[in-house]
């Protein structure tokens, strides 16, 4: 299906076009070949109080945790001297559950890094209001109202709260306009709304028209974000946006593709650094982290890989120096 990027899409979802409000970064990139890591996601723990009926890891038997001084501390520590801006929290599982959650919250705003933080909500209320004014934004997977989760949402002015939808066999229409009256009720920004990307692809785009339509008939707050799996030539987004996952490792990114469906962790086979050894990813040129088209070619970031290459090869020169919400987002 045809489809444009909407101003929300652009704003609240990784599209690459947040890497050129970093004109520094970027033609430090062009000219020496060295990434400059913008964001970090991480994973602190793969346990979940939910089990969502669409989830790819639900029925995960071993989890895993990251040590907030072992892992975290020292990665955090290395990368903010390389020029780290911000951090992402998600699952892996369901970040809140980490046991070690506050003081890393607290950690991470001494370093004065922004934080967003993607969840299922249920926890939420285990922190007062005030609390989440460490954080940019926070991204509710509303999903959890059908999977037996309750959520409270904060009141807080300081972070962006929008909510994130799944489609599944479970959803309506009707159902969809509960969560948009919600929404509106709770002064949310937006409902992001995609099917489940782990379809087939004709699957997929048959579920993406019918997503478009949904989401042009009920309007604002709603935004479809179209999200298709390709294949880049090459994959360096992870060096900009490397991901530490709850196994102590870092990955390429944070998609649900590097996943084993055996064991429901991601494949070892993907690992790009050990969280000791992370800063040697940016002492010398980038190379693609895979091979996309052997091992990765159902890739969800090819967008931002192609802009990548595309400034590398110097094909784009003109980088902004202005705003943009959520700019360390990239």
């Amino acid at each position: 299906m045809k489809h444009n990027l909407s101003d929300k899409e652009r704003v609240f979802t990784s599209t690459g076009e947040k890497l050129l409000y970093h004109p520094e970064a970027m033609k430090k990139f062009q000219e020496t070949g060295i990434a400059t890591p913008i964001v970090m996601h991480i994973m602190p723990t793969s346990n979940c109080n939910l089990r969502c009926n669409f989830c790819s890891v639900k029925d995960r038997e071993n989890h895993e945790n990251l040590s907030l001084e072992g892992e975290i501390k020292p990665v955090v520590d290395e990368l903010s001297k390389k020029g780290l801006k911000s951090i992402i929290l998600s699952g892996g599982g369901e970040p809140m559950i980490y046991k070690e959650f506050e003081p890393l919250i607290n950690y991470l705003s001494s370093k004065n890094l922004e934080i967003g933080m993607i969840t299922n909500g249920t926890l939420l209320k285990k922190f007062p209001d005030e609390f989440y004014e460490n954080f940019s934004w926070i991204r509710i997977s509303i999903n959890s109202l059908e999977n037996g989760g309750k959520v409270i949402i904060p009141k807080a002015k300081n972070p962006i709260i929008g909510f994130s939808y799944v489609t599944n066999p479970l959803t309506t229409k009707e159902s969809l306009e509960e969560i948009k009256d919600l929404a509106i009720k709770n002064n949310i920004k937006y409902v992001r709304v995609l099917p489940d990307c782990a379809q087939p692809g004709d699957k997929l785009e048959e579920d993406h028209i019918k997503v478009n339509k949904l989401v042009e008939e009920l309007g604002q707050p709603l935004f479809h974000q179209y999200k298709v799996p390709s294949s880049p030539k090459n994959c360096y987004l992870g060096f900009f946006h490397p991901v530490l996952y709850c196994d102590g490792n870092v990955y390429p990114c944070d998609s649900l593709v590097l996943n084993d469906h055996e064991n429901q962790q991601f494949k070892k086979e993907f690992i790009i650094s050990s969280a000791k050894d992370i800063g040697k990813l940016y002492e010398k040129p980038v190379y693609s982290l895979v091979n996309p088209k052997v091992s990765c070619p159902n890739c969800v970031f090819e967008r931002q890989n192609n802009l990548l290459e595309n400034i590398l090869d110097g094909k784009i020169k003109n980088f902004n120096s202005g705003e943009i919400i959520h700019k360390n987002f990239i």
